[in-house]
């Protein structure tokens, strides 16, 4: 049975690389010829906060730093920067999953878009600060609310068509840890 839920581990954080490289794949690809103003939501992070409360195993530390270390280098992002921000946007919010466990929806998707803003305000500190180029504010405005609304569809995905809930009171993972 152990290993039946170490396969399953396995393909999902396969699956979960694999949805990342396919989010940076359209980031790649021209619709249009004309320049765009609004960013898309970073569906990534809606994705990896859901999973953190439901299923932490999914998403180890070396996952989320590969994948965001994959949209620094395709997206021609400086490199660690935007990486740095979400692992520790995604280890407070590991540290914190037993209190939002508990809570219901408006709580937890409030916490997920303060986290989300101070994540950009850091990134955007942090190109500032490096004499880096940075976004305009408005472009950070947009991606901020589009990823805000973004995460309730996410979040219904992941529960109700994915069927990944929240682990059962008194649940253990892989290693025997408390879920």
């Amino acid at each position: 049975m152990n290993d039946f839920k170490l396969n399953l581990n396995w393909i999902r954080q396969v699956i979960l690389v694999l949805f990342a490289c396919a989010v940076i794949f359209f980031h790649l690809i021209p619709f249009t010829l004309a320049p765009t103003m609004r960013p898309a939501p970073d569906i990534v992070f809606c994705v990896i906060c859901a999973l953190l409360i439901r299923r932490p195993e999914i998403v180890p530390f070396w996952v989320i730093a590969l994948i965001y270390f994959g949209f620094d280098l395709f997206l021609m992002k400086p490199l660690g920067v935007w990486t740095a921000c979400m692992l520790g946007a995604t280890e407070i919010w590991r540290a914190n999953m037993y209190f939002f466990r508990e809570n219901r929806f408006p709580v937890e998707w409030f916490s997920v878009s303060v986290l989300f803003l101070l994540t950009l305000i850091a990134n955007h500190i942090i190109l500032a600060v490096s004499i880096v180029a940075t976004p305009a504010f408005t472009t950070l405005l947009w991606e901020y609310i589009f990823t805000t609304l973004a995460y309730p569809i996410v979040l219904f995905i992941i529960t109700y068509i994915l069927r990944i809930g929240k682990p059962a009171l008194g649940e253990f993972g892989l290693k025997g840890q408390r879920l």
